[in-house]
C-alpha cells in the first residue's frame, strides 16, 4: 500500500464520526439540527468520509509512492477544513467568506489529486477502474468549482445573476452525486472485485462503455440542472441505465449466490446492486422535476436517493477497502456488514414511505452499526499481507 493511503483512511473515519452523531440524533428527532449543523453532517460525510476515502482508493490503485504522502496529508487538512467552515456558518454570519476559503482548500487538493493520478498512468496502459476514476476524479473538481461558486454566491459576491443562484445551488450536488460518487463506485467495484484480472481499457469495449455512458450521464445532469435544459436533464436517465445495465451484465459472475460469502467482497456485491434503486429513485426524481411538481413535495424521495448513494453504494464500498487493508475479525466486519445493511435499507424506507417511527427505528442500528465500524477499523491491527481482490 502506497505512503499516505493509512492516513487517509484514518482520518475518513474520524471526519465520519460527526456525521453519524448528526445523523442518528437528527433521525431519533431528538435534536433538529440548524443548517449549518445539516451541511456539515452531508459534507463530512460527501467530504470528509467518501472523498478522502476515494483519494485512499484512488493512490492505493494507481499504486505510485512519489508526492503520495504529501498529497494526502494536504487533502486532510484541506476537507478537514472544509468541514469545520459549514459548521462555523452558524456560528456566525450565513454570508461570512470560511466556506469559499475551505471550498478554495478542498478545490487545491482536488485537482492536485487528478493530477497526480493523470501523471503516475502517463506513458503507461490504463485498466479499466483506472480510467473510472479519473473521470470521477475530473468530476470531482467540476464540482468542487460549482461548489466554490456557489459559496462566494451566498457570500453576496456576484458570480451568476441572482435568478441563476437556484440552477447553480442544484447543479454542484448533481456533479457530486451524478459524477462524481457514482464514477467513483464503478471504478472501485471493478477494482476490487476483478483485482490484477481487471481489463485493459482498450481490451473491454463494454467497459469502456459503462464508464463513458455514466460520464456523459453526470454530465447531462449537471448541465440541465445548471442552464434549466429539461431534455439535458431527462438525458441522464438513460444514459444512467444503459452504465448500470453494462455494470451488471459484466460482473454478473462476481454476484452469483455462490459468491456472497463472509468478507470484504460482500460489501462490494452489495454496493453493485445498490445502484439499481439509484437509477429507480433517480428516474422518479427527473420525470417529477420536469413535470413541474413542486420540489418540496418529493423532497423526502430526493433525501432518499442521496442516502442510498452513500451508504448502501458509497460507504459499503470504502468498507470493503477498508477490512481488506486491516485486520477486522470476521465476526466485526459481519456486525458491520448486517448492521449496514439493515439499517440503511430501512431508514431509507422510512425516508420512502415519509415514516418517523421507521427512521426512529432504524437511524440507530445504522448509526452504531458505523460506529461499531469506525472503532473497529481505526484499532485494527495491520495484516501481514493485503488481498490482491475481494
Amino acid at each position: 500500500m502506497p505512503a499516505g493511503v493509512r492516513n487517509l483512511f484514518r482520518a475518513a473515519l474520524v471526519i465520519f464520526v460527526t456525521t453519524v452523531v448528526i445523523g442518528i440524533l437528527n433521525g431519533l428527532d431528538i435534536w433538529d439540527p440548524p443548517r449549518g449543523a445539516l451541511l456539515t453532517h452531508v459534507h463530512a460525510g460527501t467530504l470528509g468520509w467518501i472523498t478522502l476515502a476515494v483519494f485512499g482508493g484512488a493512490i492505493w490503485m494507481f499504486g505510485e509512492e512519489e508526492g503520495a504522502e504529501g498529497l494526502s496529508s494536504f487533502s486532510i487538512f484541506a476537507l478537514a477544513a472544509y468541514v469545520l467552515a459549514f459548521w462555523s456558518v452558524d456560528l456566525t454570519s450565513p454570508t461570512t467568506i470560511q466556506r469559499p476559503i475551505g471550498g478554495s482548500l478542498a478545490l487545491i487538493a482536488m485537482a492536485w489529486m487528478t493530477v497526480w493520478v493523470l501523471r503516475a498512468k502517463r506513458g503507461r496502459v490504463w485498466t479499466v477502474p483506472q480510467f473510472g476514476m479519473v473521470l470521477a476524479l475530473i468530476f470531482l473538481v467540476i464540482g468542487a468549482l460549482l461548489g466554490v461558486a456557489l459559496g462566494l454566491q451566498l457570500a453576496d459576491v456576484e458570480i451568476v445573476a441572482p435568478e441563476s443562484t437556484e440552477g447553480l445551488a442544484g447543479a454542484h450536488p448533481a456533479a457530486m452525486v451524478f459524477g462524481f460518487i457514482v464514477l467513483a463506485a464503478l471504478a472501485l467495484a471493478e477494482w476490487l472485485l476483478r483485482g490484477d484480472d481487471a481489463p485493459l481499457l482498450g481490451g473491454d469495449r463494454l467497459a469502456a462503455l459503462q464508464m463513458v455512458s455514466m460520464f456523459l450521464a453526470g454530465s447531462s445532469a449537471t448541465l440541465g440542472v445548471l442552464l434549466a435544459i429539461e431534455p439535458l436533464l431527462m438525458l441522464n436517465v438513460p444514459l444512467q441505465a444503459v452504465a448500470i445495465g453494462v455494470v451488471l451484465w459484466r460482473l454478473r459472475r462476481h454476484l452469483g449466490p455462490s459468491q456472497w460469502s463472509a468478507g470484504p467482497g460482500r460489501f462490494v456485491r452489495t454496493a453493485v446492486l445498490g445502484l439499481v434503486p439509484v437509477v429507480v429513485l433517480t428516474a422518479w426524481v427527473v420525470q417529477q422535476s420536469v413535470s413541474g411538481a413542486d420540489l418540496a413535495e418529493f423532497a423526502h424521495v430526493r433525501v432518499a436517493l442521496d442516502h442510498t448513494n452513500f451508504l448502501l453504494v458509497a460507504t459499503s464500498l470504502i468498507l470493503a477497502m477498508m477490512i481488506a487493508a486491516s485486520g477486522v475479525s470476521p465476526i466485526s466486519a459481519s456486525v458491520m456488514y448486517y448492521g449496514l445493511v439493515i439499517g440503511s435499507v430501512g431508514f431509507i424506507a422510512g425516508l420512502l414511505a415519509q415514516s418517523p417511527l421507521l427512521k426512529r427505528v432504524f437511524s440507530p442500528i445504522l448509526g452504531l452499526a458505523l460506529l461499531h465500524a469506525i472503532f473497529s477499523l481505526l484499532i485494527a491491527p495491520r495484516p501481514e499481507r493485503l488481498p490482491e481482490k475481494v
